[in-house]
């Protein structure tokens, strides 16, 4: 018997079991035995109301936060908040970014979220410039931004001018989940250190 091509059955061969695949075969060899097929549908049952790490924001950051989302028209960004962010307070979508910080504004800028497209707000030095007042006037928001232009996301504070955490467009919803997640405690972070 070679490792790529197994000629008998093993004991514990089952009807519902898996058929080996190359993976399976390795870890038979070190000693893992080979899944059964109840086994791979419980793992990929998410109906037990256990939810796999990153699939959602964990709730005690954002359960008491609006979460104000800009970008254009084709709304993807605020698709995938609205998937991941379901405990905030509230998820919404506005036009532009004077209108989100308006609405930030008249909530006294208390326990707000910016998840903003900054390739809506015109050339780069605009946008950081935008970036840079709105962080003046409301330090305690942590700012999500996503660009196309960007190489990667990032999660660290390398940007911290302008926001807490940065993803490159288009993204997934895990993406999206760990930005907001560095940015509410990248924010956090900034306040313990000043």
């Amino acid at each position: 018997m070679t490792l790529f091509h197994e000629t008998q059955v093993t004991r514990g061969y089952r009807k519902d079991a898996v058929e080996p695949g190359l993976f399976t075969r390795l870890l038979a060899r070190i000693g893992y035995g080979k899944p059964e097929a109840h086994q791979l549908r419980a793992a990929r049952d998410r109906s037990h109301g256990i939810a796999v790490s990153f699939d959602f924001v964990a709730p005690h950051l954002i359960h008491d936060r609006r979460i104000y989302v800009v970008e254009g028209q084709s709304r993807p960004l605020f698709g995938l908040v609205s998937k991941i962010a379901g405990p905030a307070l509230s998820i919404v979508s506005v036009g532009d970014f004077a209108s989100a910080e308006r609405a930030i504004k008249g909530f006294g800028y208390e326990k707000a979220l910016l998840v903003l497209d900054i390739d809506t707000l015109g050339t780069t030095t605009q946008a950081v410039e935008a970036l840079i007042a709105f962080r003046k006037r409301s330090p305690d928001t942590p700012v999500v931004i996503g660009s196309g232009s960007f190489a990667r996301h990032d999660f660290s504070m390398a940007r911290g001018v302008i926001a807490d955490a940065s993803v490159r467009l288009p993204c997934d919803c895990v993406s999206v989940a760990l930005a907001i997640e560095s940015a509410v405690g990248n924010s956090a972070m900034r306040f313990r250190a000043a």
